[in-house]
Parts: C-alpha cells; sequence; structure tokens
C-alpha cells in the first residue's frame, strides 16, 4: 500500500471500511471535528510512515510501514453528566526501530491504542477542562478545522518505545 484510503462508515456500521480512492498525498483529511463528532461519523485509512517525517525522524526505520487509523466521533456524557462531543482514534501498527546496543533494526511487536478526545470550544477551556477529564480521556480545542493527518502522526510517535533492544544482538555496533 502506498497511499491512504479513507471512506465514511454508515453511522451505525461497527467498523470503519479501509477501501476507497486514495487522497491526496496519502495522507488523511482535515475535518471539522464538532461536525465530525455530531454526525457520529467514521473514516479509516492507511497512511506510510514514509508521509510521516516527524515519525520518521523519531526513529521508525522503516517508511514503507503501515499506519492503519480509524476515527470515529460521538456524543457522550463527560464526568459532569454534560452531552458532549468526542473523537476516538485508533491506530496500530508494527515500527521497525534502531536496537540501543548495537544499532541494528529491530521489529517491534504490534503497537495499538485507541485515544478518545473530548471537544473544548477554545485552547483556554481545553486547559482548564483537561485536569478534571480523568486519565482516559485528552480534552482538544475544536478547531474549525482539524489536521487529522497531524493528530495521527503525533499520536503514533507517543506510542513509540523509549528505547529497544534484542535480547541478543546480531552482530555488534560498529563507529565509523
Amino acid at each position: 500500500m502506498n497511499s491512504s484510503r479513507a471512506v465514511p462508515s454508515p453511522a451505525g456500521s461497527q467498523e470503519a471500511a479501509f477501501t476507497g480512492d486514495p487522497l491526496p498525498e496519502g495522507l488523511a483529511p482535515d475535518i471539522d471535528p464538532v461536525r465530525f463528532a455530531r454526525a457520529g461519523e467514521r473514516l479509516a485509512g492507511v497512511t506510510l510512515a514514509s508521509r510521516m517525517p516527524r515519525l520518521l525522524a523519531s526513529g521508525v526505520l522503516d517508511g514503507a510501514m503501515a499506519v492503519h487509523w480509524q476515527l470515529r466521533g460521538e456524543n457522550a456524557r463527560d464526568e459532569l453528566d454534560r452531552v458532549r462531543q468526542f473523537l476516538v482514534l485508533s491506530l496500530q501498527f508494527a515500527p521497525v526501530l534502531a536496537c540501543g546496543r548495537c544499532l541494528g533494526p529491530l521489529a517491534v511487536d504490534d503497537l495499538s491504542i485507541s485515544r478518545r478526545f473530548r471537544l473544548a470550544a477554545t485552547e483556554r477551556q481545553a486547559d482548564l477542562e483537561d485536569p478534571e477529564a480523568g486519565s482516559d480521556v485528552d480534552v482538544i480545542a475544536a478547531t474549525p478545522r482539524l489536521d487529522l493527518a497531524a493528530l495521527i502522526e503525533e499520536e503514533a510517535m507517543l506510542m513509540l518505545p523509549m528505547a529497544v533492544a534484542h535480547e541478543v544482538c546480531p552482530s555488534p555496533a560498529t563507529l565509523n
């Protein structure tokens, strides 16, 4: 796969499809997060690491690695029982990173996560609400256009382990 594919899924479906026309540049589209959440929309896609320069700079060695992502919008109650808009982002990928001892490539088992974001009207409101939201929810400002590709890349970077090492390195590190 060399591009991202995203399609809206019917609001009642449980899984987002990974089919559709390739998106420009293989990246996830910008969305209106409030409209997306209120409508209960869904998007899914696959984006190659080569389209994510910050992820590659974070130590991912394989630009052909696929990051599978799904985004779901929902209306739900917050901790104060108010109906709010949420985005749920799920990511799954298996990076190849540099071993901390020999610097050789090391394939890491699948990493997967599902993150829940509550939408706030402004950055200031998001900052005020974030401490009360609990550890399972991040509060973000509901900008008119959310750069979904940047959010996916940022969350993928946060998933990377701090350091990895072979149990037994195949060869010692060589320094030039």
